[in-house]
């Protein structure tokens, strides 16, 4: 197996890739929150749904999170266990539990509101339920909440990335010791046999990707460019595979397959086009340099902020914009859902600015001090 060096300088084009699926998450949330999407029903269910599908950017999350832990692990052969998890609780933990907080903060005051357009069932029900000390600590740990109201909706993601931050290490070395294909015998066993979760192979092909980065990056540079435009069409559809196939066979072909009718293999396929979405990145010389671009870094610096609060705003500040316009006489949906969606981008990079520098950056380096202070 050949392993590729990493370097030491941290690739912004990565986290502008990460920022870039936060905002597509922002828009996925947005648009049902106000059902955008049974406007057109074309566009919605097409490749088009690739810069609002929420879903396959968990996809990208997950793969990018066992790419970069696998690299870190990679430079610090010597990492223990302890330490790495200690590490993944300071780089996540922080940032959730203020968001927690500022999120029953703005549950406290929040109600339905009547707007032009209207705010959909769907968003209406996370936080119009009753809440108790019990079942907010739940949440606290990534549990969830039952019949409660759901502060940070979005955080079933964030429970399985600290589950299977504890599982790479295992991961990493299966591959290390043996091969791809063992770790590829591992993830079918632990999904078949164990029900593990199947974003297990999401993490697995971050791992792969890392430590087999030469030969995947060599083979997309060798790709002639006469092919490229089909190679990226291929990828963009395996992205979005949720939003279009299954949408089409979903009234007959998943009723009479076993392995049609299972959601898990549309996140498998998603996951693959992430996979290929990250690949060809590190591939790509022309798609690093746009990324690399002042704005897409920014974005990136602060994408795990912006994953976290965004929900606070399409929630709870949105529906008062909303009203704020139509009390102004403007009630053409076009026109409410453009300015709302700004408002929400703009009041989610702000927060999610402030949340990066005075409390992500600060922790975690705290953090690495305190793990430093222990050796």
């Amino acid at each position: 197996m050949s392993v590729v060096k990493p370097k030491e300088k941290r690739l912004e084009y990565l986290d502008s890739l990460r920022g870039l699926a936060s905002v597509s998450v922002i828009i996925s949330h947005f648009v049902l929150a106000y059902r955008i999407d049974l406007e057109s029903r074309l566009v919605n269910y097409s490749p088009f749904h690739f810069f609002y599908d929420g879903f396959a950017a968990v996809s990208l999350f997950f793969i990018l999170s066992g790419y970069v832990l696998t690299l870190s692990m990679e430079r610090k052969p010597n990492l223990g266990l302890s330490e790495f998890y200690q590490k993944r609780i300071f780089r996540i933990m922080p940032a959730y539990i203020v968001t927690l907080c500022l999120s029953f903060l703005a549950y406290s005051f929040y109600k339905v509101q009547h707007t032009v357009p209207n705010t959909s069932s769907w968003i209406n029900e996370f936080w119009s339920k009753p809440l108790n000390l019990y079942h907010f600590l739940k949440q606290l740990i990534f549990l969830s909440p039952g019949d409660n109201a759901e502060l940070v909706p979005q955080n079933w993601s964030l429970g399985i990335e600290m589950l299977f931050s504890f599982l790479i290490p295992f991961l990493y070395l299966i591959n290390k010791k043996t091969d791809w294909l063992h770790l590829l015998v591992f993830n079918v066993v632990l999904y078949f046999l164990f029900k593990v979760s199947v974003f297990i192979i999401h993490f697995s092909l971050g791992i792969l990707l890392a430590l087999y980065q030469k030969e995947i990056v060599g083979f997309f540079k060798s790709v002639k460019q006469r092919y490229k435009l089909i190679v990226i069409v291929v990828i963009w559809f395996l992205y979005t595979y949720r939003y279009t196939l299954p949408m089409y066979y979903y009234y007959y072909f998943r009723k009479q397959s076993l392995i049609l009718g299972n959601d898990d293999l549309i996140w498998v396929i998603t996951g693959l086009g992430a996979f290929f979405i990250l690949a060809y990145c590190l591939s790509s010389d022309r798609l690093q340099k746009v990324l690399n671009m002042r704005p897409f870094v920014f974005i990136g610096k602060i994408s795990y902020a912006i994953y976290l609060t965004h929900m606070i705003f399409v929630i709870f500040v949105t529906p008062f914009f909303i009203s704020l316009l139509n009390n102004m006489g403007i009630v053409n949906k076009y026109v409410v859902w453009f300015s709302s969606l700004l408002a929400v981008l703009g009041l989610t990079f702000t927060v999610s600015y402030l949340l990066t520098t005075f409390v992500e950056i600060p922790l975690v380096k705290t953090g690495a001090r305190f793990l430093k202070s222990k050796k």
